[in-house]
């Protein structure tokens, strides 16, 4: 007998899998992740945009958060992480009218630019360094979603605002 879990981004998973013919591989797995669970929860802390590219503008400036996927992906698995930027507003529209593919690559040239894992401060104080989260097909990704939120909360946004509050004093 196969007990049932609850659904996840609206699919029916039984035993912790998706069902046949729903999510095939990571890289859909991961894209309904953004799209169901990332997504709102960035829009819910004041972050505006889609796809994998959220923004803030205070100040004359906009700090952006964008989802990075490593290239190096499975049919089973996929890791991703974030990289935060802080660009003065009219440096951020010319570079995307000059560049637009490096922008959306999360290349931002001018300004400040950081992965979550260097905000991340344990033990002592010490970043956590290069922080990659990793998501496999299937599984249930309400608490990693969970996770990464927290810490674009606790690290993430603190650090944009800080950022922000330098360049303009």
């Amino acid at each position: 007998m196969t007990s049932r879990m609850p659904s996840v981004g609206g699919l029916t998973q039984t035993g912790g899998y998706v069902e046949a013919g729903a999510v095939r591989n990571a890289d859909e797995w991961f894209r309904l992740m953004v799209e169901t669970g990332l997504a709102p929860g960035l829009r819910a802390l004041g972050l505006s945009g889609n796809g994998r590219h959220f923004r803030v503008i205070e100040n004359a400036h906009v700090g952006q958060i964008s989802i990075l996927q490593s290239a190096k992906s499975s049919t089973y698995s996929t890791r991703f992480t974030l990289s935060l930027s802080v660009t003065a507003t009219d440096e951020w529209a010319s570079q995307l009218r000059i560049r637009p593919y490096t922008r959306a690559a999360g290349h931002t040239g001018p300004g400040w630019q950081e992965r979550i894992g260097n905000l991340m401060l344990v033990g002592s104080g010490v970043p956590i360094g290069d922080l990659w989260w990793k998501i496999e097909a299937g599984r249930p990704f309400a608490n990693l979603s969970a996770e990464v939120l927290t810490a674009v909360r606790e690290f993430g946004l603190p650090a944009i605002r800080g950022q922000i509050r330098a360049r303009v004093h």
